[in-house]
């Protein structure tokens, strides 16, 4: 799904709302997203249904380490835009 943008073709972020089944079951709902050609605006918008609860214990549990997690910065305007990425300490 693709919108005209002044003669150019610029990619529309799609949103979907899943069933609390199809949610559930996250790698076939990503797949079905990026075949209705969500990964071509390089986001798109999830809106969990409303049996779905998040942690409520957070993620404290989890053994993972960030290695080199980066800090984004965009600057720009009118279409010229410019991004940095920061490398910042292991987390």
């Amino acid at each position: 799904m693709e919108s005209s943008s002044g003669g150019s073709n610029i990619p529309k972020i799609m949103t979907f709302r899943p069933t609390y089944e199809q949610f559930k079951d996250f790698p076939s709902m990503i797949a079905y997203i990026e075949s209705q050609g969500a990964h071509k605006a390089g986001l798109a918008k999830i809106i969990p249904p409303k049996e779905w609860c998040p942690r409520r214990g957070g993620y404290d549990d989890l053994d993972l380490m960030i290695p080199a997690p980066i800090s984004q910065m965009v600057t720009g305007c009118q279409g010229l835009y410019q991004q940095y990425n920061i490398t910042k300490k292991p987390l």
